[in-house]
């Protein structure tokens, strides 16, 4: 079954409660923005199983930018705060979004917003394009970089044209050109790339990446339910974090960073709208990103950003004829950090 590719222009459609699209709030200053799940390359650990080589995808999506623009002016008037940041990421690469530019300039100027922040491989990015995003604002760059090896690097993204130096050059260029500040942020695959981890801190810090934040943030590997899984034996969070301090002492840099070296702070949440176990009707409007899901909005919505969701429903990929444009009544099986899974009720 191949991939659908699904637009989302439509007011209609709630930008809050999928992990695919839309906006994430865990209750800080920082929003998640996710503007598309579109990814050119398929990481052999990608955590949400991205890339043209994904088997468990049937859908993709690119939310047009004006509906994301007016939900965060929203959100950003609701938490009531200063520093708020937003930060650009999602199940995609924000570079294959054709509206980037905009979107950042947009959001940068909204009252309460002090810095707009992305995670990307730059592998889709030039330097005219970083020109631009510098014009519109970005403060940050957070690199997913895991290998400088580049035979490895193109092993590891499972991407024959993946071009690791060209990410590196355009860092240079970054860093020596405009205002925004570039964080190094590997995975670490004990076993695959211990070295290259010691590499990339070497590499930051001779390339004065970390302007006014660290300048490398390293990440644990983990082994997630839909994720593409390595044969590894993932580190524990004590063995992780007794390694860092290692490292800490041989570079004498900051490698466990506290939310204050990013400005993050606890918030006023958005509100749980649907509860554990709680049978709504809603209607089925299209294929969720995996199979066996589907997106549903309620049949009452209330037309407030505020308080209205999209939900994903677990049902048979083998039923989407029948399914798609249909009103059904659902349960609330899940409900984590405003992300709704739902079951069609017997």
């Amino acid at each position: 079954m191949r991939k659908k590719i699904v637009i989302i222009d439509s007011p209609e459609i709630p930008m809050i409660g999928v992990r695919a699209f839309g906006i994430i709030d865990m209750g800080t200053n920082i929003i998640e923005v996710r503007p598309t799940s579109i990814c050119p390359l398929s990481c052999i650990f990608c955590s949400v199983n991205a890339g043209p080589k994904s088997k468990i995808r049937w859908c993709e999506y690119i939310v047009k930018p004006d509906l994301l623009i007016e939900s965060v002016k929203e959100i950003v008037k609701y938490k009531n705060v200063d520093g708020i940041e937003i930060h650009i990421d999602g199940m995609g690469e924000p570079g294959t979004y054709p509206y980037l530019v905009d979107l950042i300039q947009e959001i940068k100027s909204i009252k309460n917003v002090r810095i707009v922040s992305m995670q990307t491989r730059l592998i889709t990015f030039n330097e005219r394009k970083i020109l631009e995003l510098n014009e519109a604002g970005l403060d940050r760059i957070n690199l997913s970089i895991d290998a400088l090896n580049p035979e490895l690097a193109k092993k590891l993204t499972d991407t024959p044209w993946y071009d690791v130096n060209k990410v590196l050059n355009l860092v240079k260029f970054t860093i020596e050109n405009t205002d925004i500040d570039v964080v190094l942020s590997p995975v670490w695959l004990p076993g695959i790339n211990d070295n290259e981890i010691i590499k990339i801190i070497k590499w930051a810090i001779e390339n004065k990446c970390g302007k006014h934040w660290p300048p490398v943030l390293i990440q644990k590997y983990i082994s997630h339910k839909r994720g593409r899984k390595l044969n590894i034996k993932s580190m524990s969070w004590s063995q992780f974090y007794r390694e860092l301090k290692k490292i800490e002492k041989m570079f004498g840099i900051k490698l466990i960073p506290s939310n204050e070296d990013f400005g993050i702070f606890r918030t006023i949440k958005l509100p749980i709208v649907y509860k554990v176990g709680e049978v709504i009707k809603v209607k089925i409007i299209e294929r969720g990103i995996f199979r066996n899901e589907y997106l549903a909005i309620p049949i009452n919505l209330k037309g407030d950003i505020i308080y209205d969701r999209v939900l994903t429903v677990i049902a048979p990929s083998s039923l989407e004829e029948k399914l798609i444009d249909s009103k059904v009544k659902v349960r609330v099986i899940e409900n984590k950090h405003n992300i709704y899974i739902a079951e069609l009720t017997v």
